[in-house]
């Protein structure tokens, strides 16, 4: 199906309070939504459980007898992660298991699906587009999320409201998980996390998952410069590109994770881009992943990350001047494919946040 406009969707857009206890936040959209829960996370687990054998050994076991969803594991799941991504996140994700009536494990394996991806290299399941530049003056981030693992995941996305008083910010949100993928904060800021090489990088599975670590640094409800700093105060399981605009027209980052190191560039020239592969240091280049393989039961593989962003480099040459000019930049058969689950155009100065899911 194509690309339909969140307006034009008949989802709701859902409230988590800050304020209220983490036990109670989810409560609402679980029950509203258990079945899509259910269904999302079937399929998440089925592809876990299929590529068990490409997980670190000492955690396969474990993704194993979560996909079987075994009584009691997904508490010890839990419990065993929680120093490293807080308890008010383990908090949440007991909710949303109790409150959509499902195992408590398959919600846990839903919660680390970006990182799992990462441990078994599945690199190009998460292909994502990005690029910001100034439109009238105004910081604006244009991005597509192309995200195979599972193809389910557009017509499970809904946007969440996060807020703590009168502040906000307003989250394109998968099903099921607590963290941020992509957000914006009005008059302030928005972000999104594109897929990283992990060779060259640390993987750890004792550090902060990627999405819960975006999820705490939104929380703070801070400035651009909190975000950007935030993205860089502590280690995360696996490495991730976090592209980043203001309000202000130099406030442009991208941030590279490297696991247990950071580097940042800005924006030079008119427009700043970011794909899925390492751009902009030239020590890390090496690590690239290769734009064809052939794994060991001689399948042939196709990363497209380098292809798309040469594309995007090329019709950018002219910047875009209208919003409606910054979606056509990226709304092209070269980078919008068939894997696209979601789009969006995000501005934080003027407010305007304009979302696309594919059904």
């Amino acid at each position: 199906m194509k690309l339909t406009e969140y307006e034009n969707t008949n989802f709701p857009t859902y409230d988590i309070d800050l304020e209220a206890p983490p036990e109670s936040r989810w409560k609402h959209l679980a029950q509203k939504e258990s079945k899509n829960i259910g269904r999302l996370l079937d399929d998440c687990v089925e592809l876990c459980v299929e590529q068990a054998d490409c997980y670190p050994a000492y955690i396969r076991p474990l993704v194993v007898a979560a996909g079987k969803g075994i009584a009691g594991l997904g508490g010890r799941l839990v419990d065993m992660i929680a120093a490293s991504f807080g308890e008010e996140y383990v908090a949440e994700i007991r909710s949303v298991a109790k409150h959509a009536d499902q195992p408590l494990s398959h919600v846990v394996l839903g919660n680390l699906t970006y990182d799992g991806c990462q441990m078994i290299g599945a690199y190009g399941a998460a292909g994502c587009s990005s690029y910001s530049c100034n439109i009238q003056g105004t910081p604006t981030l244009v991005r597509n999320m192309d995200w195979v693992w599972p193809r389910s995941t557009g017509r499970h996305s809904r946007l969440i409201k996060f807020h703590r008083g009168k502040e906000s910010y307003t989250s394109v949100s998968v099903l099921g998980c607590v963290g941020v993928v992509s957000a914006m904060c009005p008059g302030k800021w928005a972000v999104t996390i594109n897929q990283a090489p992990t060779e060259g990088t640390t993987t750890s599975y004792f550090q902060w998952p990627v999405l819960q670590r975006l999820r705490n640094v939104c929380d703070r409800l801070g400035t651009y410069r909190d975000v950007v700093a935030g993205l860089q105060e502590y280690e995360t399981m696996t490495s991730f590109f976090a592209h980043v605009v203001g309000t202000k027209p130099t406030e442009h980052t991208v941030i590279t994770g490297l696991g247990d190191s950071f580097r940042h560039r800005g924006m030079k020239g008119e427009t700043l881009l970011q794909t899925n592969h390492f751009i902009g240091h030239r020590d890390l280049e090496k690590h690239n992943g290769p734009e064809r393989w052939e794994d060991d039961d001689g399948q042939e593989w196709y990363c497209d990350s380098h292809y798309r962003a040469k594309c995007l480099t090329r019709r950018l040459r002219r910047p875009p001047g209208t919003l409606d000019d910054a979606r056509k930049k990226i709304y092209t058969s070269a980078v919008t494919t068939e894997d696209t689950m979601q789009q969006m155009v995000l501005q934080p100065t003027s407010g305007y946040s304009k979302v696309w899911l594919r059904g």
